[in-house]
């Protein structure tokens, strides 16, 4: 069983991107619907894809993730990128909202830690979210077990349809899901399933 994610150790290579450069693609398909000059909270960055670019389109974005490598990297491609972002470490469970945002974003983070603690959060980012703000959310399900590498960190995979209906009562603006496979620096290669939602809060 290894000690720590693979992501890890290539959050510590600034040679090489653990993803991708480019946004996620429901963030690069529908930043156009988001509010000027949002407030926004990137929740488990990462190397901070999203945050970069939505801090060059001009939004005021805070960004968080538990890897102090992920958020270090991060920091320099944002000064690289010549754009402003408040990155800081902190675990999800013990993140405290201090204002209400915009757009809160997530991305293949809600379904490592254990369920108790990731629907709590969930219920926090549905309250700390403005009238007319959105939720954009990328998960993994359980159509596919977790990879083995991931299993030991992946504590709560969502059932199909589980994310969706979280937020029933807000309007769904998008909804996708499927699996894909994807690649990772060292040949690193996974297949998953997942779900994404974007979500206006409407009252």
């Amino acid at each position: 069983m290894p000690n720590q994610p693979f992501w890890e150790q290539t959050y510590a290579d600034t040679a090489v991107s653990t993803f991708t450069k480019e946004p996620t693609v429901d963030i690069k398909e529908f930043y156009p619907i988001f509010p000027p000059n949002a407030s926004v909270l990137d929740v488990g960055c990462g190397e901070g894809r999203n945050a970069v670019f939505l801090a060059k389109l001009g939004h005021s974005v805070d960004a968080f993730d538990l890897s102090a490598a992920g958020i270090a990297k991060a920091c320099g491609i944002a000064r690289a990128s010549g754009v402003k972002v408040s990155f800081f470490c902190c675990a999800l469970e013990n993140y405290v909202f201090e204002k209400d945002y915009d757009i809160i974003l997530s991305h293949g983070v809600l379904h490592l830690p254990p369920k108790e603690d990731r629907d709590i959060f969930i219920d926090k980012m549905r309250s700390s979210t403005k009238v007319g703000g959105y939720n954009v959310i990328g998960i993994f399900t359980d159509r596919l077990p977790a990879t083995p590498d991931n299993a030991p960190f992946t504590h709560s995979l969502f059932k199909v349809g589980e994310l969706p209906e979280k937020y029933r009562d807000w309007e769904l603006v998008h909804h996708q899901e499927g699996t894909f496979s994807d690649t990772h620096p060292g040949g690193i290669r996974h297949e998953h399933a997942y779900e994404r939602i974007i979500a206006r809060k409407i009252r």
